[in-house]
């Protein structure tokens, strides 16, 4: 039997042409793609006689991301055309991913070319043939009666003569590829608002469930968040390790006098400025002459109570207004 050699052009890659147009839930892209298989078949005249139905394959080929072959009829694939050569473009295995809603219309042409000049001797143009994987069936396309085999024999015989019987099948194909994606529509989120939340939490007071006296004045907060945010707080309010020991948190509740902390050595603007960044993790504007005062008293407020990133702000006001 002859031989077969093949050979591929192109990547086979989708060339974006990317017209997309998106809806609601889901965006239809259409992509071009293109690829090009030559299949040299050698002793020609040991195909013949093979028998009708049985092919000569070429190697596969890639295009659009699926795997392609060139199938070689000699005898004819049926019997009522055993007296034509049958040539046939097949899908070998569809592209890894490809869904079952894609859908690809493709355009062929087989070539027949003499083996001593590359001249065509036969060619026939597909037109556009759609087909999806919805139904997990693999097609192929060709032409049942692609070319007499005395036709053949004749207008291939001083060529095969003068190139050791070998001759040509070439296949050009180009494809559309549609498919469905999932629409890129960005939902817009809102910025964070936590602090705006606790701000307001502070400034209404409710729940609150610990007052804090400064220089006279009283503060509502909360227990929770002050503890949350100073670990000297929590160890103020619910015990050294967090109100797990009942005898320990009743002494931290008994500390406070009536859910009062008294605090006497802190500046009243200091004091707000800290229960502030406690509940907003921001400071309130401070006029440029009082900068270098609250920003000292801030640190030492902040070392005071633990509050490590407020010990950090402090200091860069410090090194800033220096």
């Amino acid at each position: 039997m002859g031989q077969t050699t093949s050979k591929s052009a192109g990547d086979g890659k989708p060339k974006p042409k990317t017209t997309s147009a998106a809806a609601a839930a889901a965006a239809v892209v259409s992509e071009t793609a293109t690829g090009s298989m030559t299949m040299r078949i050698a002793g020609y005249s040991q195909t013949k006689g093979i028998g009708v139905g049985n092919s000569i394959n070429s190697s596969k080929f890639h295009a659009g991301g699926h795997t392609w072959y060139i199938a070689y009829y000699p005898d004819g694939d049926r019997e009522e055309y055993s007296d034509w050569v049958s040539v046939y473009l097949c899908l070998a295995r569809p592209a890894a991913g490809a869904a079952a809603d894609d859908v690809v219309e493709a355009k062929f042409t087989l070539s027949l070319l003499s083996g001593t000049y590359g001249a065509v001797v036969e060619e026939k143009i597909c037109t556009a043939k759609k087909f999806s994987f919805a139904n997990g069936y693999w097609p192929s396309w060709g032409h049942t009666r692609f070319i007499k085999r005395k036709k053949m024999d004749s207008r291939l015989w001083s060529c095969l003569h003068l190139d050791g019987q070998s001759f040509y099948i070439r296949c050009n194909i180009t494809m559309d590829i549609i498919r469905c994606e999932a629409a890129t529509t960005a939902v817009a989120v809102p910025p964070q608002d936590l602090h705006r939340h606790l701000a307001a939490l502070l400034g209404s007071g409710v729940g609150a469930d610990v007052r804090i006296r400064v220089g006279g004045k009283l503060f509502a907060a909360h227990k929770n968040v002050l503890a949350a945010r100073s670990p000297v707080f929590m160890a103020e309010l619910f015990g050294n390790n967090g109100g797990k020991d009942q005898k320990e948190a009743k002494a931290a509740a008994a500390a406070t006098g009536n859910g009062v902390i008294r605090i006497d050595d802190m500046d009243l603007r200091v004091f707000r400025a800290m229960l502030q960044f406690i509940y907003t993790d921001t400071l309130p504007k401070i006029d440029k002459g009082d900068t270098a005062f609250m920003a000292q008293n801030l640190l030492v407020a902040a070392h005071r109570y633990g509050i490590e990133r407020l010990k950090s702000i402090s200091v860069d006001m410090i090194r800033k207004g220096a």
